[in-house]
């Protein structure tokens, strides 16, 4: 049971609820979970304005999600339990109207904070401004609630990565979040850009830095509130509901999987010893609104941290993940792809250079210097400078492990009653990866290319043509290699040194001699896709 022998959903039952981040990923599954799982009164979704488009135009387009599907074929009209209100952290008051405001100061009673910018490459001054003013703004607003119960912050495990073990507390910051809040002020951009590596010092980028100056924030701004912190690790795909493997961006561990799956990726750099903690995003939504109902009803003396991690409780490694990959997309290519998938992590930064370039940029530019030749659109080299882009900004990711402490998780886990540990369950220690990974890359197929699975005969046929293409590059690669650098060689030491040469790289590519992994058939995905749907 949920702190004073309650149930999760008699805490939410006739209550108003105000979110913040419901158009990104996490928000969208809290929306769903809340209007499904529970029977609040009223959620108000602060969205705001984009493109010409209102809050409601924005919240109708978020409802075309299929993981609103059920809802739709239950009980649509709870859809008229959302409220959207125009607003944005950027503005005082969250750009609130007057209206809107004694509205949420007179109703609402538990807050859900999950906006922020996650851009990794996002100037100081926004990333500031969004992450830790923006909180500051609604804390400032929750002060006002009337008959506030709980507020739920929605943090990172990585605002420490600076450290290669964190405990569920909140860290002295780097520096104080108000003397840099002042210092964006006055300062122009070339000056914060000349300081910002000093101010990251051993954190890789402004999103891990503004996060934990916004939780050290929180503990002046919000000691006298019922806040609880959730640090998720590295948010991927749906796990079990209401998709399995939905997904609906490319942030993350998702980026990786498709960009491999279409074969632009297939060499980092990373530590394949190092854990991947890959957190299923209906895991971290469910425990959040957990957290919730927890704060309600429990009293802390400090603000109560929690990881909502993988990695200690069931851990899956870098290495695991890109075996499992490759074997993936081998048996169940996507529609689409422009190299035979492989996956290899090099701790060595140089054969990792070396792959990039002789696997993907020097046939980029080929193909574009002869698309332009005959007149076609050459766009191969600007896309592998997005994917170029995307491996720097998860470098410091792959290449470093970290311990998160989650005693939290269990202990929170261990206060629900049965019937609740089915209805929210964010027991990472019930995840078997190969399983879920499998229906991730299911997911990405149907829900983000929007692939259908029966044309995987097709897929499989362009992947046999693929092979046949790399066959051909190689043995030309070769040749080209003896001719100019073993010129001088006897014509049989030539032949040798060919055949040697394409022998190796034929069996590199083709043959994975790394421990084998389970997959599901796809039988097996539709089927447990189709129970899950079938409630």
């Amino acid at each position: 049971m949920v702190g004073g022998g309650s149930r999760v959903a008699d805490v939410y039952a006739n209550r108003s609820v105000f979110v913040t981040g419901a158009s990104g990923f996490l928000g969208k599954v809290m929306l769903e979970k809340l209007l499904f799982s529970t029977n609040v009164k009223a959620i108000y979704v602060l969205i705001r304005p984009l493109k010409g488009h209102t809050a409601k135009e924005r919240l109708d387009s978020i409802l075309k999600s299929p993981i609103f599907d059920r809802i739709r074929e239950t009980d649509s009209s709870a859809f008229q339990k959302l409220k959207p209100v125009t607003g944005d952290l950027m503005n005082e008051c969250l750009g609130l109207s007057e209206e809107d405001q004694n509205e949420i100061f007179e109703n609402v009673s538990i807050v859900f904070h999950c906006a922020a910018t996650v851009r990794f490459d996002e100037a100081i001054r926004v990333s500031v401004r969004m992450n830790l003013v923006g909180t500051q703004r609604l804390i400032a607003l929750c002060h006002k609630i009337k008959n506030l119960i709980s507020v739920v912050h929605a943090s990172t495990a990585y605002a420490n990565c600076h450290l290669s073990s964190t405990e569920e507390k909140v860290y002295e910051p780097p520096v104080h979040p108000q003397k840099l809040v002042h210092a964006i002020e006055w300062m122009n951009d070339d000056m914060l850009e000349t300081i910002t590596p000093a101010l990251l010092d051993k954190r890789p980028n402004t999103y891990t830095l503004t996060k934990a100056l916004a939780e050290s924030q929180l503990l002046e701004d919000a000691k006298d509130l019922p806040i609880i912190m959730i640090r998720p690790s590295i948010i991927g795909a749906m796990w079990r509901e209401p998709l399995p493997g939905w997904t609906d961006n490319v942030n993350g561990p998702t980026g990786i999987i498709a960009a491999v799956g279409k074969g632009v990726l297939t060499n980092m750099c990373g530590s394949v010893v190092s854990k991947a903690d890959i957190i299923p995003v209906d895991i971290v939504s469910n425990m959040m609104i957990v957290a919730g109902a927890h704060r309600a009803t429990t009293k802390y003396t400090e603000i109560p941290v929690m990881h909502c991690a993988s990695g200690e409780l069931n851990p899956i490694k870098w290495h695991r993940l890109v075996v499992f990959l490759q074997r993936m997309f081998h048996q169940n290519p996507l529609d689409e792809c422009y190299r035979v998938p492989t996956t290899h992590f090099h701790e060595s930064r140089r054969l990792f250079l070396f792959n990039f370039y002789y696997k993907h940029y020097i046939p980029a530019k080929l193909l574009d210097l002869f698309n332009r030749g005959v007149g076609k659109k050459a766009n191969n080299v600007r896309i592998y400078g997005k994917v170029w882009k995307m491996i720097e900004t998860l470098h410091f990711f792959t290449t470093r492990g970290w311990n998160f402490e989650s005693n939290n998780l269990v202990t929170l886990w261990n206060t629900l009653s049965p019937e609740d540990q089915k209805e929210f369950n964010f027991d990472v220690r019930q995840i078997n990866w190969d399983d879920y990974l499998f229906d991730y890359v299911m997911g990405i197929k149907v829900y983000l290319l929007h692939e259908n699975l029966d044309n995987l005969p097709k897929a499989r046929a362009n992947l046999a043509r693929l092979k046949q293409v790399s066959l051909y590059w190689n043995a030309g690669f070769w040749a080209l290699l003896v001719r100019l650098f073993f010129w001088k060689r006897t014509r049989t030491q030539k032949w040798a040194l060919w055949l040697l040469g394409f022998a190796s790289t034929y069996l590199f590519q083709n043959f994975d001699f790394r421990p084998s992994v389970n997959l599901k058939t796809i039988e097996d995905y539709k089927a447990s896709a189709a129970l899950v749907k079938s409630f």
